[in-house]
């Protein structure tokens, strides 16, 4: 009894049996800039008037991401 019911769920399977469908999207925005800055003050062991140039996050509103998800369970 258990190989007919195993055989009918192959062969279920092999005709074309339900398969669910889906899809995820990353989205987000990145929101980083480039600073420079000349002139600096003299800090611990560096000498006054050199120049720094470094990456920022935030300038506007911050990064942020996010996953978006769809599936079809089928069936309507």
């Amino acid at each position: 009894m258990k190989m007919k019911l195993f055989a009918a769920a192959v062969a279920a399977l092999a005709a074309g049996g339900a398969y669910a469908q889906s899809s995820v999207t990353l989205y987000g925005v990145v929101d980083a800039g480039i600073e420079y800055q000349n002139k600096q003050p003299a800090g611990q062991g560096a000498s006054a008037g050199h120049s720094v140039t470094r990456l920022i996050s935030g300038g506007q509103s911050g990064s942020r991401w996010g996953l978006r998800g769809v599936e079809d369970l089928g069936g309507g």
